[in-house]
């Protein structure tokens, strides 16, 4: 690693509250504790993840149909901020959009549907909302824009893994994306070309609607999203991964409001679980699919790679495996590397030692 790619990159953790529940630790110790902690580390950018889909926010907020968590009624995001903010460290918000359970349930008519009327739940914990219905679009930008005035001290907003569709043609079928799809193909049938291009154009808007704003308020706008591996360790075009989950990648690239940032989810263990090839999917496959992953881009925004500690069926990472893993993606030379998540690399034996190897020494 080139020491200049340690002092200019990112070296960012994205942390989940939700981990550190039951601990007896207030909002002002926890944000101080865990700061210390991950500048030890080398981290010099936290991504915070602000509203939990399921449970509620992290900040306080009076926004309709907002409700808040514990560490929100104690103003846990002003508090990492803070705490952040006095080493140098830079915090992005982060959200999984456009879900929200409370809106979900008070707003039935702004759910993804199936094509014969139910309401598109592809996992237990999923409350997607109709990203091109124009009240969902209002609604969300409220919702961003509320954080953005209340913590003006943020670096950056960050939209997580958004998508119409896990894979697929299931979703959206609402009555408003049915009408308007009608209006606009004439007699075009509802999972082909012009289905697929159309729904991914309203998730276009609503992602360039959140980048503007982000922009507007003289923020960073970050948009986080899997980079689909092949078999054969390729990276999927933009084009597939758009027909299959409504995100255009591309399109949003094309624009003017574009992202700051994209971070490319390179998993190497998710793929060797998914294909059973251990061979094709290790840690040396994160430097070639980050190169890749760069091409694709295009330079068009600053490309960091997401990569997790998590379990995918092959185990969760190690001291070591977290070290070469880091390591392969630095030799790919992104902007940055980011870690998921920071409960799990502070509770991994050896992790801080293997990843301050991996990303600060120069080698």
């Amino acid at each position: 690693m080139h020491e200049a790619w340690a002092k200019e990159s990112v070296r960012s953790v994205r942390f989940d509250a939700g981990y550190y529940y039951g601990k007896g630790r207030s909002a002002r110790d926890l944000a101080e504790e865990l700061v210390g902690s991950w500048a030890g580390k080398g981290v010099n950018l936290i991504y915070f993840y602000a509203y939990n889909r399921v449970y509620g926010a992290r900040y306080r907020t009076r926004y309709p149909g907002n409700v808040m968590e514990d560490y929100g009624r104690q103003d846990l995001l002003g508090h990492m901020i803070r705490a952040a903010h006095q080493r140098g460290i830079k915090v992005v918000a982060w959200f999984y959009g456009p879900q929200h359970k409370q809106v979900w349930e008070t707003h039935p008519e702004w759910r993804e549907q199936t094509a014969d009327g139910k309401d598109y739940r592809p996992t237990p914990d999923a409350y997607q909302l109709c990203a091109s219905n124009p009240d969902v679009m209002k609604w969300w930008l409220g919702l961003v824009d509320e954080v953005l005035v209340s913590y003006p001290g943020l670096d950056g907003v960050d939209i997580a893994e958004p998508q119409v569709d896990t894979w697929g043609d299931q979703a959206c079928h609402c009555a408003h994306c049915r009408s308007e799809f009608a209006q606009t193909y004439p007699g075009a049938a509802a999972a082909g070309p012009n289905w697929r291009q159309f729904r991914a154009a309203g998730l276009t808007r609503l992602l360039l609607a959140t980048s503007r704003l982000a922009h507007a308020h003289g923020k960073e706008s970050h948009l986080t999203t899997v980079f689909t591996a092949r078999k054969d360790g390729g990276l999927m075009s933009f084009a597939t991964v758009r027909d299959a989950t409504g995100l255009d990648l591309d399109a949003i690239l094309a624009s003017p409001d574009r992202p700051d940032v994209v971070q490319a989810e390179l998993i190497w263990q998710q793929w060797a679980a998914t294909y059973h090839d251990h061979a094709t999917f290790t840690p040396e496959w994160t430097r070639l699919a980050v190169r890749q992953a760069k091409e694709m881009v295009g330079g068009r925004a600053r490309l960091v790679a997401h990569l997790e500690v998590t379990d995918f069926g092959t185990g969760a990472l190690n001291g070591p495996q977290i070290g070469t893993t880091v390591a392969a993606a630095v030799l790919g030379e992104p902007y940055g590397v980011d870690i998921y998540d920071a409960h799990l690399l502070d509770n991994t034996e050896d992790a801080a030692r293997y990843l301050q190897t991996a990303w600060l020494r120069s080698q």
